[in-house]
């Protein structure tokens, strides 16, 4: 779904929103609190819906990452 840096993009976006919106004291506004609850549900959904390369094929993959560069050079 979201790339690595996406989430923490869209993390950091609802971060500073939330401060700086709750600063003005505006949060009570449907239309200022919706967007920033979905960019929060969107980042938890994305937590949960992606799925984690299990520790052995991440080693492997690794593994296979330095040979192929060690034969590059």
């Amino acid at each position: 779904m979201l790339t690595d840096n996406q989430s923490i993009l869209l993390c950091g976006i609802v971060m500073v929103s939330f401060v700086f919106f709750g600063m003005l004291d505006v949060l009570d506004n449907i239309f200022i609190a919706g967007p920033i609850i979905i960019g929060f549900l969107v980042v938890v959904i994305n937590l949960i819906v992606t799925k984690r390369i299990p520790e052995a094929e991440e080693l492997e993959e690794i593994k296979k990452a330095k040979e192929t560069a060690s034969e590059e050079i």
